[in-house]
């Protein structure tokens, strides 16, 4: 009996591929995600610290100069805030769609993994088949060679 080989095996490899590289991609959006999350606590801590330092140099009393250029540099650290927020949304969004490509990547891979299990299933009841049938035809010429009077001639 021929060993099982799977039609589709190019298919299979193709899928395995691009789920694989589905993966990648996921593993890396969600990497960015945590650097841009790190990066948005870095900043709300070095903002929480200037507002601090703001309100302490206020309450010390300075130059209106100086109270201005604290304030727009704080402005600035608050701007800059806005836009980690912003590209945290963004990462979020490229995680979540990195997330369905993986997920549909999955699906089309185990769409042909079941393929191939009814295969070999298929495959595997043919050989189960063949060999009873081998064996019965065995059985038969044990049972004509063990009773010579029921040989046809």
């Amino acid at each position: 009996m021929k060993t099982f080989r799977f039609s589709l095996e190019a298919v299979r490899t193709v899928r395995q591929r691009q789920e694989n590289e589905a993966l990648e991609q996921y593993a890396q959006a969600l990497l960015v995600r945590k650097q841009t999350f790190d990066a948005l606590e870095a900043m709300d801590g070095w903002l929480g610290r200037d507002s601090a330092q703001l309100q302490k140099l206020l309450a010390d009393g300075c130059s209106g100069a100086t109270a201005a250029q604290a304030h727009q540099f704080h402005r600035s650290l608050e701007k800059r805030r806005d836009d980690c927020i912003a590209a945290l949304g963004a990462a979020e969004r490229r995680v979540n769609a990195a997330s369905q490509k993986m997920l549909a990547a999955r699906q089309q891979r185990e769409i042909v993994d079941v393929y191939c299990e009814k295969q070999l299933a298929r495959h595997q009841r043919l050989v189960l088949r063949e060999e009873q049938k081998l064996m019965d035809e065995f059985a038969g010429r044990r049972a004509t060679l063990s009773f010579p009077e029921n040989r046809v001639s």
